[in-house]
């Protein structure tokens, strides 16, 4: 919950415009709302390793405006299209998003913060 959200829910509390009451709904409801993510996290890891060896962070508008610049022909070669994935972005809460593990042991794991 945004604490510019809460901040209002209070001074319209203090103001008189709304009871106690009313606040602790109001605060219930926005609580329950699906927070928007700002950033996305991408985790590189060897096998047999626990901490990653790469670690990339990225505002989420800069990794929608990357996805412009990725040839067609690398696209093209995804199972799963790139305007899917960013659908999925866009409707997930923060959070572990995606983990993938190939036959060697290395682990990505995807973070939308």
């Amino acid at each position: 919950m945004s604490s510019e959200a809460t901040l209002r829910i209070l001074r319209m509390v203090s103001e008189g415009k709304i009871t106690a009451e009313e606040a602790e709904k109001l605060l219930e409801a926005i609580e329950g709302a699906h927070p928007e993510a700002k950033s996305i996290t991408v985790l590189v890891f060897e096998k047999g390793k626990e901490k990653p060896n790469v670690r990339i962070n990225l505002p989420l508008s800069l990794a929608r405006f990357a996805m412009n610049f990725v040839p067609a022909s690398v696209l093209a070669r995804q199972e799963i299209p790139a305007d899917t994935i960013l659908k999925a972005l866009d409707e997930a809460q923060p959070g572990k998003v995606f983990e993938v593990k190939d036959e060697e042991g290395k682990k990505v794991e995807i973070y939308l913060h």
